[in-house]
């Protein structure tokens, strides 16, 4: 398998789990990603670190680069995990 079978494979997952999450179709996640740019410009960028990651990390990550891209698309109780936190008293790095 080339690295970019593997790459392929990933970004599916990452759309799927996504989709998962979100309960929306995958084909609704995979062309708000392409449209703003994470396909490319973050799930194959970082690819080499991402795929080490575990899904719910993976998951918000995604959602978090959705939110600070077009909110309005998410649903209107998401709240990105920095902000979550930080409204629970925590801290964020």
């Amino acid at each position: 398998m080339t690295i970019e079978d593997k790459q392929l494979e990933f970004i599916i997952y990452c759309v799927e789990s996504t989709a998962e999450r979100l309960g929306r179709y995958g084909s609704e996640v995979y062309n708000k990603l392409k449209e703003l740019g994470a396909i490319n410009g973050y799930i194959r960028s970082y690819y080499d670190t991402l795929h080490t990651q575990g899904k719910s990390y993976i998951v918000d990550s995604l959602l978090e680069y959705i939110y600070y891209r077009d909110p309005k698309w998410l649903p209107k109780e998401y709240q990105p995990f920095r902000l979550t936190n930080e409204k629970k008293g925590g801290t964020a790095c």
